[in-house]
């Protein structure tokens, strides 16, 4: 991404795009965090720390703007489909609202649901 101002030019690596989706969505309710978009052998996902949220977001450009598939666990208990709502309302707001740019697609993958005291 490298939009033009009358200053100068500035440059968004899509790994400062998959960091930043990885905290809004951490802060979504009902997600417990974030997760690796490979599963381990035997079909369990990954809880990733804070500092590997971008491996949990692929992003990707189009003719018309950015995608986004993002790879979530959330917590037991919920209603899957209103969190991954929100998750999708969410992030859409706040990356076009900072970055200034139009998402095509935000896909949510749900990778586990996990128990949580």
């Amino acid at each position: 991404m490298n939009p033009n101002t009358q200053i100068g030019g500035i440059n968004v690596s899509i790994d400062a795009i998959a960091s930043m989706t990885g905290v809004i969505v951490t802060e979504c309710y009902g997600v417990v965090g974030m997760a690796s978009k490979k599963f381990l052998k035997d079909g369990w996902a990954i809880l990733l720390k804070q500092d590997n949220y971008s491996k949990g977001v692929v992003v990707k450009e189009t003719k018309t703007g950015l995608s986004l598939d993002i790879y979530v666990i959330i917590a037991y208990g919920v209603r899957i489909t209103e969190v991954v709502s929100e998750v999708q309302k969410r992030v859409k707001y706040e990356l076009e609202k900072t970055l200034d740019v139009k998402f095509e697609a935000i896909n949510v993958f749900v990778q586990g649901i996990k128990v949580v005291d």
